[in-house]
């Protein structure tokens, strides 16, 4: 055998050997990612094929500072959707989400951010959402804007919520009614899954009470500003820990 043709036998088996090794590589690779998939549906995450963009949009952070999409590049971001009048799923959802980011370590902390979207932007503004997510971590984002300016992000990450604007007249006009009789009811129906009540206190007017319903799921930003992937409810911290170091690659 020739040295020409030896040489062309050597080249073609490590050919076919790198061949076979990134092959076995990919293979290795598709099977963790099922494994990750797998895991994070157990879990309530489901991640898109394809992330999808989001155009462009403008709100207000708890500290009166615009915040715009290029405030979500460079961290994965938990976006959630509530009001801070809300008596239930909202304070759970938070105090689940404060309780998953204080068993991060310093180094995972730096790479997520937790945000609270409100959906009642008539009464949340910059300085009630900065007292509201500063009782469950000083770390949190809160934002709020005009209804329209919210909507536009919202309607992008599949955020649906009833429109107070349209119970407060209801309410207003119930007012003008005759009064009810001793029997008939006159409190909200119970709130169902999703659905939030708050009652007027004191110094509130009744138009200050209304019931909220709107979605529960988490928001998945990438660090590429792009949507990724929602959490569904029930939230709990062990479980976002889990997704979050999935996410993070540090499980």
């Amino acid at each position: 055998m020739n040295k020409r043709l030896l040489i062309a036998f050597v080249i073609v088996d490590i050919l076919l050997g790198l061949a076979v090794y990134r092959g076995y590589k990919l293979w290795n690779a598709g099977e963790e990612a099922a494994e990750q998939i797998s895991e994070l549906r157990e879990k309530g995450t489901t991640l898109f094929p394809e992330p999808r963009p989001l155009s462009s949009f403008s709100l207000i952070d708890a500290q009166g500072n615009d915040f715009t999409g290029a405030n979500l590049v460079g961290k994965w971001s938990l976006v959630f959707f509530g009001f801070t009048h809300c008596p239930d799923i909202c304070p759970l959802t938070m105090k689940e989400l404060a309780e998953m980011a204080a068993q991060l370590t310093q180094a995972e902390r730096a790479q997520i951010q937790v945000i609270l979207g409100t959906v009642d932007p008539e009464r949340d503004d910059s300085a009630t959402m900065a007292e509201y997510v500063a009782r469950y971590s000083n770390d949190f984002v809160g934002l709020t804007g005009s209804r329209v300016a919210l909507s536009v992000l919202t309607k992008q990450l599949y955020v649906t919520y009833s429109d107070p604007a349209e119970l407060v007249n209801h309410d207003n006009h119930d007012d003008q009614a005759p009064a009810q009789t001793a029997d008939s009811s006159s409190q909200h129906a119970p709130s169902s899954d999703g659905a939030h009540s708050s009652h007027t206190g004191a110094g509130e007017s009744a138009a200050d009470d209304y019931l909220i319903t709107h979605s529960g799921h988490i928001a998945l930003i990438n660090p590429q500003g792009d949507f990724h992937g929602v959490i569904r409810p029930p939230h709990r911290d062990r479980d976002l820990l889990a997704v979050v170091r999935v996410l993070l690659g540090t499980e």
